[in-house]
């Protein structure tokens, strides 16, 4: 449709709530809003009078058609706008690129407190401490909480491992207090630590070190210097968590802090989290050109990323001028989802407009930096892509790898480098069904032609811009072979090693490119051939563990899960296990002579009900 149809379609719609959906020419859904009057919005699009910049003048230019969805209310629309994004993750909107939550410290409520990390609050009695922006930021504090107060780090239960086996080598260097040592530690001194251990992941870090201070005073008063020194490491552990976290403000704020950087090249949004007056974490969201970012986007974004981390503070600063309208949905909504009043703020003067100034410039640092890194490897892949005598960016690379134990349990990993850097979220494993003799060509012609069995217009399966295979000119040809015949032209490279497993040169097929004068590029593709080999070899082992447990090798006498996972490491193939000597199989630790003797015993009598079973059939 021309500017002018979509105009006048626009120009039909009633002025109520609801949600639009713009679609591109081959029908692909590239932008997501909503409105309280969807004729003023949509019609605003494709008005003659309209003077789009920038973005929004280049999402305006791709659309082909619209639709819409009506809703009774301007928050319904929201609702319904953030499932549609969720669902088709449509170009120029704005996205949370995460959707895995947002992790906790949960403490349980026993006699002995247990510190976990969870992804979601449940009712009841516990503590949570967070969200946390990741799980590797949550673990790190649990560990560094935990060792400053010598909390257990183990899968034991207390009360009830109490006195069952030996204190770990963490009791025999002061790293835990043993509870599982009987009288060693009482459950009101175990529910001490554990308060103090609470208090620094509330916050309260400098009332806990004078806390602490003080009880190692009276304890080198009272010549008790093995606890004044147990103090003194356990002052000098809180001292350090909590020189991270910076002191902003006043004790008894609790807010988001959201700051916001765009220019013509993209956007960044950084956010602090201030708890107990303290920067406790952060999260950053970079954004590419074509996001669109303005009042409705941003209100949409952050009502899908506190619907997902599942936490909302009673206030809210954010460096950026919103709508009335989005400000006073985007309240009306966080207020409903936590049940308590909360407070949308773009603060003017004092500490909360000097943390939005500090919010603001950390995501325009942190632009710059991602940039001139971005830059540096696109410089790389220009050299890179004349090095091989390519026209083009090699943007997005495929590499694939085939790995089987003695010809079973084939697999092929397919690992995915978007502009110079591995996107693990977009590897993809395939299991060799058509191939069980170590047939490494035919496994991967079946990979390559299950893996262009999608579409490129398919979302995670667009098609490559080079293709790295773990071989040499056999491989090469084969896969070109495939390409050939489906129509499909990517240039293909094999990756060949020398004696030392390193990539020694690249073919494709014909000739062969050195790698010995560039430096960049061998460590480039030895990354590559490293990582698509360790990702092919955990899937095939994967499979492998996989058999075993499913195997009968556990009906066996005396062989439970974890002699049959030590057998099949052994032996790598169940084949090879079956016509395992006594001997042989005694070479396997905890294997004795009457467990081989069952063995042999039981893959005897397997064999012979096999041999019986194929006589009836013919």
């Amino acid at each position: 449709m021309t500017r002018e149809e979509l105009y006048e379609k626009a120009r039909l719609l009633p002025a109520t709530p609801g949600v639009y959906i713009m679609r591109n020419k081959s029908g692909r859904i590239i932008y997501v809003g909503k409105s309280k009057a969807l004729k003023n919005r949509v019609s605003s699009y494709f008005a003659p009078y309209s003077d789009h910049r920038g973005k929004t003048k280049r999402m305006v230019e791709s659309v082909n058609d619209f639709e819409v969805y009506y809703t009774l209310t301007e928050l319904e629309a929201l609702i319904q706008e953030n499932q549609f994004i969720k669902q088709f993750q449509p170009r120029y909107n704005i996205k949370l690129k995460d959707g895995g939550g947002y992790p906790y410290i949960k403490l349980s409520n026993s006699d002995y407190p247990e510190f976990s990390i969870v992804y979601k609050r449940t009712s009841g009695n516990d503590k949570y401490f967070g969200p946390y922006s990741s799980h590797h930021v949550a673990r790190d504090i649990l560990e560094t909480v935990k060792k400053a107060f010598s909390l257990p780090s183990c899968s034991k239960e207390f009360p009830k491992d109490i006195g069952k086996g030996r204190p770990c080598l963490n009791y025999h260097i002061g790293r835990c207090c043993a509870p599982c040592v009987k009288g060693n530690v009482s459950p009101e001194e175990y529910r001490e630590l554990v308060k103090n251990a609470s208090a620094l992941l509330k916050g309260d870090g400098k009332k806990l070190i004078a806390q602490l201070e003080e009880g190692m005073e009276i304890a080198s008063e009272g010549l008790n210097f093995e606890l004044a020194a147990k103090l003194r490491d356990c002052i000098f552990a809180v001292k350090k968590l909590n020189d991270k976290q910076q002191i902003v403000c006043s004790p008894n704020v609790e807010a988001d802090i959201i700051g916001l950087y765009a220019d013509d090249l993209g956007s960044a949004l950084s956010l602090l989290f201030v708890r107990s007056g303290a920067i406790v974490d952060r999260e950053n969201f970079f954004f590419g050109a074509d996001e669109i970012i303005n009042s409705s986007a941003l209100v949409s974004f952050f009502q899908r990323y506190y619907e997902l981390r599942g936490y909302i503070p009673k206030k809210i600063y954010i460096d950026y001028e919103l709508d009335d309208a989005d400000s006073e949905l985007f309240t009306q909504w966080l207020c409903e989802r936590a049940g308590f009043k909360v407070a949308l703020i773009r603060p003017e003067r004092g500490d909360m407009r000097a943390l939005a100034d500090r919010a603001s410039e950390n995501a325009k640092q942190l632009t710059i930096h991602k940039r001139k890194s971005e830059d540096r490897k696109k410089d790389f892949l220009v050299s890179f892509a004349k090095l091989l005598g390519l026209d083009y960016l090699p943007d997005r690379i495929e590499s694939y790898d085939v790995s089987h134990s003695g010809g079973e349990y084939t697999s092929c990993g397919m690992v995915v480098l978007e502009h110079g850097s591995f996107a693990r979220k977009k590897y993809r494993a395939f299991n060799i069904r058509t191939v069980n003799d170590g047939n490494d060509l035919a496994a991967l012609e079946e990979c390559i032609r299950r893996r262009f069995s999608h579409d490129n217009d398919e979302q995670g399966w667009e098609y490559p811009d080079l293709l790295l295979i773990d071989g040499g000119m056999n491989q090469v040809n084969r896969v070109n072979a495939v390409l050939e015949e489906l129509g499909i032209d990517i240039k293909t490279f094999g990756m060949i090693k020398d004696e030392h497993h390193k990539t020694r040169t690249l073919t494709d097929g014909i000739n062969e490119v050195s790698l010995i004068t560039r430096q960049d590029a061998f460590v480039f593709i030895y990354k590559i051939q490293e990582e698509v080999h360790r990702y092919s070899l955990s899937l095939m082992d994967a499979k492998r563990r996989n058999a075993v447990k499913k195997s009968s090798l556990t009906e066996i006498k005396g062989v439970g899960n974890k002699k049959a996972n030590d057998l099949m490491l052994h032996f790598g193939t169940l084949s090879a296990l079956k016509s395992a000597t006594r001997d042989m199989l005694l070479e396997v630790k905890g294997i004795t002579e009457p467990i081989a003797d069952a063995i042999i015993e039981y893959f005897g009598k397997e064999q012979n009900e096999n041999n019986n079973g194929n006589g009836k059939g013919d």
